[in-house]
């Protein structure tokens, strides 16, 4: 019994550690250079790419098509075209610039409805102003993916440290289900009581309790992460 209870409770940690080995896995360091200035760019190496370093690389290829001779708006079309999924955002401007509309137009209608504090509301501003006020862009959309690359990390690096409370909130909500589950099976009193009236409403109280611990530690843990 006591073989049995310690295999079941190392089984359910190992378990959880393998269900969270993605938050576990440290970020790997990414040198890019713009503007002749070399910086890390943290990813976590299982996460997929995130919306801020997605459109901080839009950023950067606009920045080169620029640095290369062409115009703001045709860099802006030409990047759209070679990464589609950063550009997805910027695609109901590139279309009307195509046909025919001013650059600050053309933007001003995807301004109005991002939202400032996301990765395309940090962009457009500067893309409007450059074209509006003239002067290179390339060195403020190397700015602007900088501080994107910056976010995106920091929002990685407070998720690796929450990384422990996600595991103990996994191992704390899985034990007890496991060990009860092992009880039911190799002992006949405890099998007992779980059809008895008194057994299920301690099985509930006992489920909701959990369940509601869980919920708590997502919650704390979100507002970190």
């Amino acid at each position: 019994m006591t073989v049995a209870l310690s295999s079941l409770v190392v089984l359910t940690l190992v378990l959880a550690a393998a269900g969270s080995r993605r938050w576990l896995v440290p970020a790997r360091p990414i040198t890019s250079t713009a503007g002749g200035v070399r910086r890390p760019r943290w990813r976590p190496r299982t996460q997929r790419s995130r919306p801020d370093d997605e459109v901080a690389e839009w950023c950067e290829q606009v920045a080169r098509s620029v640095r290369a001779g062409s115009s703001l708006a045709s860099a802006v079309a030409q990047t759209g075209t070679d990464l589609p999924g950063a550009g997805a955002a910027f695609q109901p401007a590139v279309r009307a610039l195509r046909r025919g509309r001013g650059f600050a137009d053309a933007f001003g209608e995807i301004d109005e409805a991002a939202d400032p504090a996301s990765a395309v509301g940090l962009v457009i501003p500067v893309l409007t102003a450059c074209a509006e006020l003239g002067g290179p862009a390339a060195m403020p959309l190397d700015r602007v993916a900088a501080t994107l690359h910056a976010r995106s990390a920091e929002r990685a690096e407070r998720r690796t440290s929450s990384a422990q409370a996600r595991l103990s909130a996994r191992v704390l909500t899985t034990v007890p289900v496991g060990v009860l589950a092992l009880l039911a099976v190799v002992e006949p009193a405890v099998r007992g009581s779980l059809t008895s009236g008194a057994g299920i409403a301690c099985v509930l109280v006992g489920g909701a309790f959990n369940v509601a611990g869980w919920c708590w530690m997502r919650h704390l843990i979100g507002g970190v992460a």
